[in-house]
């Protein structure tokens, strides 16, 4: 069994870690069963993971004992963000989900010109969107924690991308061509890719993209919804790329 602690929550010179986080002290107490002397991971986030052995289960916290630090099990040959424009209802729930499975990174929540969701402030959602992502690293056996940025616009989105190797806008434009001709002979260490809404993105959004050097590509010859297509290219580099 994994749980996540925050960094701050390690004692290195004490070989000790506390949890206090009210949800993982339910999961462990209530929901799991552990007691003192079970055996588990615990990783911090950003890279560290622990061998554990459960010393002490209260209602407030739940201590344990560093058995062992963890060697790595992988590193990933990419770092990959994802702009993702917000779609209807809890599907960015489940986009966020499977893309921390399948190793982005980074997930931009992007407000298009054909975004649906009329909400000004998206604070409560982004807060949502950080701990499922906190789930699914847990669940999948992730060390560090997937960046969840704060919505924004599309302009936005495309200048923060700029610094990226390759940038791959998906998109049903015709002059879009296949991924896997878009990928071909390239070695690249940043990887951005753009994912449109329900509809596409806009004749303007798309024309922005093309001045900004994007790598127009289509994703087929059947048009895919807004979280299928992350979930496509997201395994498609995982492929390409061997992680």
């Amino acid at each position: 069994m994994r749980f996540y602690v925050p960094p701050d929550s390690i004692v290195p010179l004490k070989n000790t870690i506390e949890i206090k986080d009210k949800t993982e002290i339910h999961h462990i107490r209530d929901v799991m069963r552990l007691k003192k002397g079970d055996v588990v991971d615990i990783f911090d986030g950003v890279g560290g993971e622990f061998l554990c052995s459960i010393e002490d289960v209260r209602r407030d916290a739940v201590t344990m004992e560093i058995k062992e630090a963890l060697a790595p099990r992988y590193k990933m040959p990419l770092d990959i963000t994802l702009y993702q424009a917000i779609p209807k209802k809890t599907k960015m729930d489940f986009i966020v989900e499977k893309a921390v499975e399948l190793g982005v990174n980074r997930i931009v929540p992007v407000i298009a010109d054909r975004t649906v969701p009329d909400i000004k402030d998206f604070t409560g959602k982004t807060e949502r969107w950080k701990r499922i992502g906190m789930a699914s690293s847990k669940q999948c056996g992730r060390r560090a924690l997937p960046v969840i940025s704060d919505a924004m616009y599309f302009n936005s989105a495309l200048i923060d991308s700029k610094q990226k190797d390759l940038v791959i806008f998906a998109s049903l434009d015709k002059e879009s061509k296949l991924l896997k001709n878009a990928l071909r002979g390239l070695t690249p260490k940043t990887i951005a890719i753009f994912i449109g809404p329900e509809g596409d993105f806009s004749p303007k959004e798309i024309s922005m993209a093309k001045e900004n050097n994007c790598s127009m590509c289509s994703l087929g010859c059947l048009v895919l919804r807004s979280e299928t297509a992350a979930m496509y290219v997201a395994s498609c580099l995982a492929y390409e790329y061997g992680f």
